[in-house]
């Protein structure tokens, strides 16, 4: 079973691209199950571990030094441990905390932001590459 986690905050302009995405696959998608842990990822593990998912794709905004709106799949060792984000943990930890605990495979999608000023919306490009995502996400049977 897969779980999609999305992280972020929608008031951080394309911070939000994650809880955009989970918004919208839950509107369509039934066999796929999504947790929106907002900026709080470490408040949603017990939920995760209950779930027992055999694959989880974390998506969030990442500064990788993209354009906006680029897509990158993100190996988990050039994540650092500590959170250089909008987010009290880093993605990183909570990997290795639902694997420990589920032995799931865990996956990190990052969106490349334009903007994390304290806005609502996306940007443009970061929108479109959302939309692209969930359109990937519908495909899953």
């Amino acid at each position: 079973m897969l779980l999609v986690i999305t992280i972020g905050n929608r008031f951080r302009s394309d911070d939000g691209v994650g809880p955009f995405i989970a918004r919208q696959i839950k509107k369509s998608k039934k066999n796929v199950t999504v947790i929106n842990a907002e900026d709080k990822p470490e408040n949603i593990i017990d939920r995760v571990i209950q779930i027992k998912p055999c694959k989880v794709v974390i998506i969030d905004a990442a500064n990788f030094g993209g354009i906006p709106g680029e897509i990158r799949l993100i190996e988990k060792n050039n994540i650092p441990d500590t959170s250089l984000s909008t987010h009290s943990l880093s993605p990183n930890i909570l990997a290795a905390i639902i694997e420990a605990d589920t032995g799931a495979d865990v996956f990190f999608l990052g969106i490349q932001p334009k903007s994390i000023q304290l806005t609502e919306g996306l940007a443009e490009p970061v929108k479109k590459s959302a939309e692209k995502i969930i359109s990937c996400i519908r495909l899953i049977e």
